[in-house]
């Protein structure tokens, strides 16, 4: 029971921190549209500097190395069987905008704004859970750019190669891996205390943001959509054991610990991305659902997130 606990905690102390958002805007202090700014706080500053803050503490000794390789090619095949499942499970959608959004919505995870700061909150910010956690979230950013904009564009040629390799996230990493070659936490050690500020920007802002959202949504209308309880289905229970057992697969195959299954487990556990509203605005997607399936989803990982890492502890050593 401890693991559920602890993880339940962690989760609830996650989600009240949308608190503030949701107040400011009911008192109207704040607009719905004013999110806008802190997303782009969020998205330039917040989550480079977590990813490079992560980045400089990675140790590269060989199980690392290893572990990362396997992740990272394991994240790109799960994901496109994830992008092929869902292609087959939503054939009686008609409405091309909305199963795209189906899609997008099941694929993706939350794993910048929820799931490394989750992994950092449960196991400690040098654990290697977080470092895989963090090289799945890079490869999520990647294939949100060119396959998540195909889903919700419709449009082949929405996709953006140059989005794709020069976002923040993937750029942050690459720093911080040279950074982290060179010895930059030796020569220059307030490099990290610098970056350890502003990565702390990543988690309350984030769920602010949602807050906000949120305040904007009938919350009826949240608990009425049948599609979106048929979506958090797939992504909060279906798509985690499906991960588990890839990590297990990875477990055995390459001699790996059970670190690795756990961060598959986490990786692909969050709620959909919040990547998917920015995305219908700009690509004429389907708008209404995107806040449906990303709040919706987020609100009931609540429930599914403790009691499925609840049950994975029980065969697993962490």
């Amino acid at each position: 029971m401890d693991a559920l606990w602890q993880m339940l905690i962690n989760v609830l102390i996650f989600v009240a921190l949308a608190i503030p958002g949701y107040i400011l805007v009911k008192t109207k202090i704040l607009n719905t549209s004013e999110s806008g700014a802190l997303s782009k706080l969020l998205t330039y500053v917040g989550m480079p500097f977590l990813i490079l803050s992560s980045t400089l503490g990675i140790k590269f000794e060989r199980s690392f190395i290893v572990t990362a390789i396997v992740s990272a090619i394991a994240c790109i095949i799960l994901t496109v069987i994830i992008f092929f499942i869902t292609y087959l499970i939503t054939t009686k959608q008609d409405d091309n905008k909305k199963r795209g959004m189906m899609r997008f919505a099941m694929t993706f995870s939350n794993n910048g704004f929820l799931g490394i700061p989750l992994a950092m909150a449960v196991f400690g910010a040098t654990h290697i859970i977080v470092s895989i956690v963090i090289v799945l979230n890079i490869l999520n950013n990647v294939m949100i750019f060119t396959l998540g904009i195909y889903l919700i564009s419709g449009d082949k040629n929405q996709i953006s190669l140059k989005k794709a390799f020069l976002n923040p996230v993937l750029i942050a990493f690459i720093l911080g891996l040279i950074l982290n070659l060179i010895g930059i936490k030796n020569i220059v050690p307030q490099i990290s205390t610098f970056s350890e500020h502003l990565k702390n920007l990543v988690t309350p802002i984030s769920m602010i943001i949602l807050g906000i959202k949120l305040a904007d949504v009938p919350l009826k209308s949240l608990f009425v959509s049948k599609s979106g309880y048929y979506v958090s289905a797939i992504k909060l229970i279906a798509v985690p054991i499906l991960a588990v057992g890839v990590g297990f697969l990875l477990k055995i195959a390459f001699g790996l610990s059970d670190t690795i299954v756990v961060g598959f487990f986490i990786g692909f556990a969050m709620p959909t991305a919040g990547l998917s509203t920015t995305f219908a605005d700009h690509y004429n997607g389907d708008t209404n659902n995107s806040v449906i399936y990303t709040l919706g989803s987020t609100i009931l990982s609540v429930i599914t997130i403790p009691i499925l890492y609840f049950l994975l502890n029980l065969i697993v050593a962490i």
